[in-house]
């Protein structure tokens, strides 16, 4: 390697990269030389013609010929076949591995900037966006199959390893802004313990263990199905002890967790029902004395406050039957937790709100999909990515995806 002209850091190291990417191509082609030699030997079938290819690496792009053979009245490529990748991929697994998390973690440019800093050649951001979506593409088609094989073929998953104590659940959604207008895209989220990261006794600090998501866009019947085979398949679903499900009970997550989930207990986010009471109440102390009743049971009391509001036109009638309904419905889920923790289960596990799944709604979904401009996401683009994003946020999953391409 020649001396830069000035020696300074910087320039060192610069031209010790582009020296080593120099010499990693080079092996590479000097490796592909030798195993198609060692293929051709061993292997059967008349040599046709040599094929130019072109396939960007990690040590950027590469041109090499190889030879294309007739076996058996096909055509194909021996050196292709042996290094495992199709014949028209214009990439290697470690680049489109790399691609799909960057895809998934920073908007495409952004995303084609760094692959292009890192591999040394010059990336388009649409090769990225169309790598990262059959990436995207392929990890839905493949929690596809399992789902099917459940729900459609009866095949029961096969139970391994130990029954968890408990696997704690929960559910949300949230709207990403679409070529024909909001889009909502349904986020489920489990995990199956807590470690300590702070030993402050004031403010202790906790974070999550076993930790996985799932996020689609489609219907709620379809999420369901998908996030339980995913949470099963990660955590032993199946086989817990206990499966506590945390939500708000609004919309389409007051049937979710009776269709699919199957929870043995279910607590309403105490949250979201006093932002309930607060916001039909219009005033605090009447909001408190109503959440006073809830606590302790006391639909009647909430019942006959709320009608004589109605009657004096305070409160709209219709306003006011949908928050009854949502108490008489989910009274019974309001204090489960309380049972948990009585069993001996951690707060982090049995906790009254849903503030994990508040939290996940942010870090999986808007960090990535409701920044500045973006507001014509199409629902299979949305749904390809959101696939890799919560893929990415389980690194032993997207290991166990991506083999031996994987970081």
């Amino acid at each position: 390697m020649p001396w830069p002209k000035h020696r300074t850091l910087a320039n060192l190291e610069k031209a010790i990269f582009h020296a080593l990417m120099a010499a990693g191509r080079q092996l590479l082609l000097i490796a592909f030389a030798a195993l198609e030699e060692a293929i051709l030997v061993e292997g059967e079938g008349a040599r046709q013609r040599r094929r130019r290819r072109y396939l960007l690496t990690r040590f950027g792009e590469v041109r090499f010929l190889r030879w294309q053979m007739l076996r058996g009245g096909q055509y194909g490529y021996p050196l292709d076949e042996a290094l495992g990748i199709p014949s028209k991929d214009p990439c290697s697994p470690w680049i489109r591995a790399t691609t799909a998390y960057l895809a998934q973690a920073h908007p495409y440019r952004q995303a084609a900037r760094l692959l292009q800093m890192m591999v040394g050649s010059p990336v388009d951001h649409r090769r990225v966006w169309g790598w990262a979506q059959t990436s995207g593409r392929r990890v839905l088609a493949a929690w596809e199959r399992r789902r099917a094989a459940l729900f459609e073929g009866g095949e029961l998953p096969e139970a391994t390893g130990p029954a968890p104590a408990i696997v704690s659940t929960g559910a949300d959604g949230t709207f990403i802004r679409s070529r024909d207008g909001p889009m909502e895209v349904k986020l489920g989220v489990w995990w199956t313990g807590a470690h300590p990261v702070s030993s402050s006794a004031r403010h202790p600090r906790w974070v999550l263990a076993g930790k996985g998501y799932y996020a689609t866009t489609r219907d709620a019947d379809h999420f369901g199905q998908t996030f339980y085979v995913l949470a099963e398949e990660r955590t032993g679903l199946i086989r817990a002890k206990e499966v506590l499900f945390v939500a708000d009970g609004a919309g389409w997550l007051a049937d979710l967790p009776a269709d699919w989930i199957a929870p043995t207990a279910y607590q309403l986010d105490h949250f979201h029902g006093k932002f309930r009471l607060a916001e039909a109440a219009k005033d605090p102390d009447r909001a408190a004395r109503w959440w006073a009743w809830v606590a302790e049971h006391n639909l009647s009391a909430l019942g006959r406050s709320i009608n004589h509001y109605v009657r004096s036109g305070a409160i709209e009638p219709k306003a006011a039957a949908s928050l009854l309904h949502y108490f008489e419905r989910g009274a019974g889920a309001l204090h489960t937790y309380l049972r948990l923790r009585e069993a001996g289960h951690s707060p982090q596990m049995a906790p009254r709100g849903s503030g994990a799944i508040e939290h996940s709604v942010d870090l999986v979904v808007a960090r990535r999909f409701k920044r500045q401009g973006m507001r014509s996401w199409s629902r299979e683009g949305a749904d390809n990515l959101l696939a890799l994003r919560t893929l990415a946020m389980d690194p032993k999953a997207w290991r166990t995806w991506w083999g031996d391409a994987a970081w």
